[in-house]
């Protein structure tokens, strides 16, 4: 049997279940992913001006590479630069947005929101990317354990260099998922939480040590 990594194996139907309602008023970096899957849909029908918003999108990213969230860039990812650039370039970028997003996620999140960001954002890229880029990724974690390890190292030394450094909303897992949903509606939900600033540190810890398991060869995975 096939070794899969924890993080890349989930279903599809799970990454689309974090809509917000249409009469719940979405935070502003809710609104650009809305914005950014109109402007896919208008590229896929040839748009010229939607063409031309994926480009400033783009050049934006490239610019200021953490003015969006990281489930926002890891969408980008997903759709644009993992299938144009490959896994071993993209991999290191992909790692940083992981990174710095599951270090939001302990530190702002609910438990049912980190349950549906874990379940969402690492293997977002991948499933965007191409219909077999999934199984794509684990086949390189496996054959290549030592590679993968290193393109992981270079992603996370990337993430601390921007740790303190984004410019994004740092509370948005605290409106990501159904039970935020909820919550915005005044329904009964478990409300997000911020983690207390004496843990930060103890959280940036936890993202690595995660994101080094979602990441890596099965041959890292046999020596836990």
């Amino acid at each position: 049997m096939k070794l899969r990594s924890v993080c890349l194996a989930l279903p599809l139907a799970l990454l689309l279940a974090s809509a917000h309602a249409d009469d719940v008023p979405k935070p502003s970096w809710q609104q650009r992913r809305a914005e950014f899957a109109a402007i896919l849909d208008g590229v896929h029908q040839g748009d010229a001006a939607a063409r031309k918003r994926l480009d400033e999108v783009l050049s934006g990213l490239e610019a200021r590479q953490m003015q969006r969230t990281p489930m926002e860039n890891m969408e980008i990812m997903g759709v644009y630069y993992l299938p144009r650039e490959g896994l071993e370039k993209a991999l290191p970028r992909i790692v940083a947005h992981a990174t710095l997003g599951w270090y939001d996620t302990l530190r702002f999140s609910s438990a049912p929101g980190r349950s549906e960001i874990f379940y969402v954002m690492f293997q977002l890229p991948f499933l965007l990317a191409t219909p077999d880029a999934s199984g794509k990724a684990i086949d390189f974690f496996n054959a290549h354990p030592q590679e993968t390890e290193e393109l992981v190292t270079q992603g996370i030394a990337m993430a601390r260099q921007f740790r303190t450094q984004v410019a994004y909303d740092r509370h948005w897992p605290g409106a990501f998922g159904a039970n935020e949903l909820v919550c915005a509606q005044g329904g009964p939900c478990e409300a997000a939480k911020s983690l207390p600033e004496s843990q930060w540190e103890d959280a940036w810890q936890q993202a690595e040590q995660l994101v080094r398991k979602c990441y890596r060869g099965h041959e890292s995975q046999a020596s836990d």
